[in-house]
């Protein structure tokens, strides 16, 4: 049975928030098949449920110290097997949106993503990720997150 498209969001951004890297994983199993594919911009595609639990730890290692979160925008909408939602990641401190961004998923019949696509329509201007992407077009080496300082 297919989730409800907010239910599905709601579950989503939960997982990127998790802050217990045994339970993120697990929750890639629940949400994930397990030749799941997660694409987005700045990096190759990730196939299956360790490499995507393992960019979702890396994502909430360079966001969650710096003091943000994600959020639903509660706007899903599903086709068949697809559901389309956005999300923001906001500042703990001051509620305002860093980044915001939408998922095109394609679900299994069971329910669970099969291939999930990440179109970033915000990105962070708060800090540079330093990851090596701006000068080569490709992550080449572990973000270590630089505050931008106004």
């Amino acid at each position: 049975m297919l989730p409800t498209p907010n239910k599905l969001a709601e579950n989503y951004v939960k997982l990127w928030n998790e802050p217990d890297e045994k339970l993120r994983r697990a929750g890639v199993e629940k949400l994930y098949t397990p030749d799941a594919t997660y694409i987005m911009y700045r990096r190759d595609p990730f196939h299956g449920h360790e490499v995507i639990a393992e960019q979702i730890t890396y994502t909430y290692n360079i966001y969650f110290p710096l003091g943000y979160h994600f959020k639903s925008c509660y706007n899903a909408v599903g086709h068949h097997n697809l559901v389309r939602f956005n999300w923001v990641m906001v500042s703990d401190e001051t509620s305002e949106v860093e980044m915001a961004g939408q998922n095109t998923v394609v679900l299994a019949e069971d329910g669970r993503i099969q291939a999930d696509y990440q179109f970033h329509e915000k990105i962070p201007t708060a800090f540079v990720y330093n990851d090596g992407y701006e000068e080569t077009g490709r992550v080449t080496r572990p973000a270590q997150p630089t505050l931008v300082q106004n």
